[in-house]
């Protein structure tokens, strides 16, 4: 058996360490397609991980302000829980009551909205054939009047898909209550004990793995962390500004339906390839085409902001991109939409980054003392939330 390690291992160095290196990233890829498709039946407990690192710094104050009350540790939690879960529950209600309501009268409007839109390019395209009917074929008129009584019938089709699908939506929530009531239970208690226990969780793993396993586990993550949550947090704190202007901009031209447009033009912008300037634009055009001249100018207004905007603070929030070469970029991206379709614009070159820092992890060109987002500003809190206490105390 030596022996063999022995001549792969020659074999290996013989192909300056490539056949290794490819293995990993084999091995790098698998895993994030087998944590994709396990996330779906684990999902409550991720979200739950999520919400007990957000707590961490406070709930570890509070601990320490309690410390002289009985069962510190359980109140400094819950008071976390009450205040994080408050927050989010709130702001759900508030914008999702608000945006279905717009979602289900932007549907029931889609067919007087369809039919104006079929008589003003009706009546313009005869004022236009009038005019120069000497220029085009005798059945101009008929193929125009079919192309857009094809076109209404169209979107008829859609709108009574889109009420169908609704009003299905609405008994597919109803049907899976129990399910959703089940998965919040789960994340509740699990952000409690994945909080309460945060140390003897973590003491489990110290003492179930060896010890170079778990720090070559933390340098891998810490890295996978610095390299991609930036970008995550910079794209979602770019996009939600953007979804602001887009919204305000919707409210002040008289738009109707804007937070829901602005929403959904918020979350389009995020993605690689489709922009708010193809929303924006084409929507712009259609005012053109009906009249609507002051709402056209205001829309290509709300564009060119969002264009000043993302170009100014892109550079400053963004800095340092995934840290992956263009072409990698580029070439992941394509491989990520042709394997799972738009999403893998986004997934692609995630999963590559995560590739890359495996193979620095590997090589040990990882700093243990890498600068993660998420972990310096957690840290910053803390650090901030300590210090006031003491200062009380000292005066």
């Amino acid at each position: 058996m030596n022996t063999f390690l022995e001549k792969v291992s020659a074999w290996n160095k013989s192909y300056n360490d490539i056949p290794r290196r490819f293995a990993l990233i084999i091995v790098t890829v698998l895993t994030c397609f087998l944590a994709a498709k396990v996330f779906p039946y684990c999902w409550p407990f991720v979200l739950a991980f999520i919400f007990s690192s957000l707590m961490e710094p406070v709930a570890r104050v509070l601990r320490k302000l309690f410390r002289k009350v009985k069962a510190a540790r359980s109140l400094a939690t819950l008071l976390c829980m009450l205040v994080l879960f408050g927050l989010i529950i709130s702001l759900v209600f508030v914008f999702a009551d608000r945006i279905i309501n717009e979602a289900v009268s932007f549907v029931a409007s889609l067919p007087a909205t369809a039919k104006t839109a079929y008589d003003t390019l009706t009546a313009w395209i005869t004022e236009l054939y009038e005019e120069y009917s000497h220029l085009l074929p005798d059945n101009f008129m008929e193929m125009v009047s079919s192309f857009l009584q094809g076109l209404y019938e169209d979107v008829l089709s859609i709108a009574k898909n889109l009420t169908g699908k609704i009003a299905v939506g609405t008994i597919t929530t109803a049907t899976s209550l129990p399910y959703v009531i089940l998965a919040i239970v789960l994340t509740i208690m699990g952000t409690f004990y994945m909080s309460y226990d945060r140390e003897r969780i973590a003491g489990y793993f110290r003492r179930t793995f060896p010890g170079h396993v778990v720090k070559k586990f933390g340098l891998i993550k810490d890295g996978v962390f610095s390299a991609i949550f930036g970008q995550i947090r910079a794209q979602l704190f770019i996009s939600f500004v953007l979804m602001l202007i887009i919204i305000s901009g919707l409210i002040i031209i008289g738009k109707p339906y804007a937070l829901l447009m602005g929403v959904l033009i918020g979350i389009a912008d995020a993605l690689p390839v489709i922009g708010a300037g193809l929303f924006l634009n084409s929507w712009a055009v259609l005012d053109i085409l009906f009249a609507n001249y002051t709402s056209a100018l205001g829309l290509f207004i709300i564009f060119l902001t969002c264009v000043v905007v993302r170009q100014t603070i892109e550079p400053r929030v963004v800095g340092k991109q995934l840290g992956l070469y263009p072409l990698v970029t580029m070439m992941s991206m394509f491989a990520g939409f042709k394997l799972i379709g738009v999403l893998g614009l986004i997934a692609g070159p995630i999963v590559a980054n995560i590739c890359r820092v495996v193979l620095d992890a590997d090589a040990g060109r990882l700093s243990p003392e890498a600068k993660i987002p998420l972990k310096v500003w957690l840290r910053t809190l803390g650090s901030k939330l300590r210090k006031k206490p003491e200062g009380k105390a000292a005066d």
